[in-house]
């Protein structure tokens, strides 16, 4: 809501006088109202990057940690002629980064704003790059995080320092953010994390307490070879960094603390942002995609807890693209129109918060509403006017009811299914391309239900959730929902997911909402093969319309290689090699359709 100040100046004056500004006061005051309660969807138009204006100077600088190990830095400063630095004091914006603070980092250069009048830098977190250590804590760790507050109060303190200190960068970069910001270094004045993670477990490792594959496969297994040393001009820094090399972690064996580790515990929360997000108290813009393979439900999720401070600038933004953007080379099928420049909206927030610089007012949330592809803002997330529609499973149908139809329909897992979706989001958290195929080829997997063709739009902005009321002959099994978009000439386009193993199907009441519901993921009770259980699945938020003409659909199956691994994981740390693989059996699983149903977040007037 806007607030606006009283009117000032307003004498006696006469009777008709009085009337006439009166009336003239409720008109501005209706006026006010009626902008007050205007969507926002007209504000200023999006930022544009200010072109460089100065050259940069860098220098490579090693910073010790409270316990003696040295960080190791690049640090570039505005210049006139690129050999002597400008006079004078700069805010800085730094990010900490495991792949090679020189290389392809995750994270801004230096010189993006030291060219554009602040200082810039980029650490190798410890037992990467040119930095001491190792990571027998792991990525992520307490101790991580301590590093990045120490290193943001170092350049806060250095003479070409202004003592405003901000981050910014994506991913890895992203999360180091939080982390940093909930240590409450003095010198921090906002961060602006991209493609951020909110839950290491429940966005990372697993989804629904099932092994996400494509990640422990590709991110895990080769994050334990440390980031390269970067290319260092100055010889005793360069001595130092090969120095550092000796003392890192081997390959692999970041990997193992996952693999010990199968349910949530107290680890991953001392990982998880989302754990100690009430510690944060600076200003704040979180950037997220919604074919991203994290972001979806991380950046929301963030920005859920984030929002509840007063006086603290919070905003959300959610575009179309992936972890590694639009279009060619990592999302080729991917480039939708009226796409905005999130490096220009960092800027523009950093600027503000760092520079005192007057920028425009921006809303809250500002999201793509694909599909429509455009971008809308709103006060918060889920828009205000967001609201849960049930729609009940049937035989093939999605929110129809048709009275003699079959109780119940049961289908054989599959393990083929899945695989035409091998190049999904998730993998483009590492190293896949995101190729989004059409769904039909997943017609024969599972239970397909479909809602009547659409007369108008449905806009899906937020969370859904499945009530599902089934039963197995095996075990333990695992359970996959798949949205899809299907066009009148039949295909099927996805639009977001969700997962549960059924032997992680307990609830936390108190963190669970209607349309997103949370899982304790603690102690995981197998289910007697042929009873019927209520399973509640998370399926990660979205902002998507469907047409008119289109149809929205629901596949539900058991098997999703090679993105999910079907079967559990037995890992000891003490003997590697005995490691086994548990594949969960064949079997026939049984939906019950009195009482399932699919809970949609959607916005009646986007």
């Amino acid at each position: 809501m806007f607030a606006y100040p009283a009117a000032r100046g307003m004498g006696k004056g006469n009777g008709k006088t009085a009337r006439r500004r009166t009336a003239a006061t409720l008109a501005l005051a209706a006026a006010l109202a009626a902008i007050a309660a205007a969507p926002s969807q007209a504000a200023a138009p999006p930022p544009t990057l200010p072109a460089p204006t100065y050259k940069s100077v860098s220098r490579e600088v090693l910073v010790k940690m409270d316990d003696g190990v040295q960080l190791a830095g690049t640090v570039a400063l505005p210049s006139l002629d690129g050999s002597k630095p400008l006079p004078g004091r700069f805010p800085v914006v730094v990010g900490m980064t495991p792949y090679g603070r020189n290389g392809v980092c995750g994270c801004y250069t230096p010189d993006f704003w030291a060219t554009r009048g602040m200082a810039g830098a980029v650490f190798d977190v410890r037992g990467t790059g040119g930095s001491e250590g190792n990571l027998d804590q792991n990525f992520f760790s307490p101790r991580e995080a301590r590093d990045s507050a120490e290193v943001i109060e170092y350049l806060g303190t250095r003479p070409y320092s202004t003592g405003k200190v901000g981050m910014a960068g994506g991913s890895y970069v992203g999360i180091t953010q939080f982390l940093a910001a909930e240590q409450q270094p003095p010198h921090l004045k906002a961060i602006a994390p991209q493609v951020p993670i909110s839950d290491l477990y429940r966005e990372g490792y697993t989804h629904g307490g099932i092994p996400n594959l494509l990640f422990d496969a590709q991110y895990i297994a080769v994050q334990g070879a440390p980031g390269e040393a970067g290319t260092n001009t100055d010889p005793y820094l360069l001595q130092e960094t090969l120095a550092a090399k000796l003392g890192q972690s081997p390959p692999g064996t970041i990997a193992f603390d996952y693999l010990a580790r199968p349910n949530d515990d107290a680890w991953y929360h001392d990982r998880s942002p989302i754990t100690h997000a009430d510690r944060i108290r600076v200003p704040t813009l979180i950037a997220g995609g919604w074919r991203d393979g994290i972001s979806p439900r991380g950046a929301p999720e963030m920005y859920r807890v984030l929002a509840r401070r007063r006086n603290v600038e919070t905003r959300l933004y959610m575009d179309p693209c992936t972890h590694k953007g639009c279009g060619a080379p990592f999302a080729p099928l991917t480039n939708p129109p009226n796409q905005e420049d999130v490096s220009a909206l960092v800027f523009e927030f950093l600027s503000k918060h760092l520079l005192g610089t007057k920028t425009p007012k921006r809303a809250p949330v500002h999201y793509y509403l694909q599909g429509r592809n455009r971008f809308f803002d709103a006060s918060r997330w889920p828009p205000k006017d967001t609201r849960f529609d049930s729609l009940a499973l049937g035989p093939g149908s999605l929110g129809g009811t048709s009275s003699g139809a079959p109780a119940q329909g049961s289908y054989v897992t599959n393990p083929a299914a899945g695989f035409s979706m091998a190049f999904n989001k998730y993998g483009t958290v590492a190293a896949s391309p995101y190729i989004p195929t059409d769904q039909r080829l997943e017609g024969e997997n599972g239970l397909t239900f479909r809602t009547p063709v659409l007369d108008k739009p449905l806009d899906l902005v937020g969370p859904s959730a499945l009530h599902l009321v089934a039963s197995s002959t095996a075990s333990d099994t695992d359970w996959y929902v798949k949205l899809a978009d299907v066009a009148p000439d039949g295909s099927e386009s996805i639009i977001e997911e969700g997962a549960l193993r059924a032997s992680q199907r307990a609830l936390d009441p108190e963190k669970s909402t209607p349309a997103r519901p949370y899982h304790t993921h603690v102690n995981p009770t197998p289910i007697e093969p042929g009873r019927f259980y209520d399973y509640d699945i998370e399926i990660w938020p979205t902002a998507y319309e469907v047409a008119p003409g289109h149809q929205l659909q629901l596949r539900l199956t058991s098997m999703d290689l090679p993105t999910h691994l079907p079967g559990s994981i037995r890992f000891d740390r003490s003997d590697p090699a005995a490691t086994q693989i548990e594949l969960n059996s064949p079997a026939v699983n049984t939906v019950r359709y009195a009482g399932s149903h699919l809970t949609l977040s959607v916005d009646p007037k986007p």
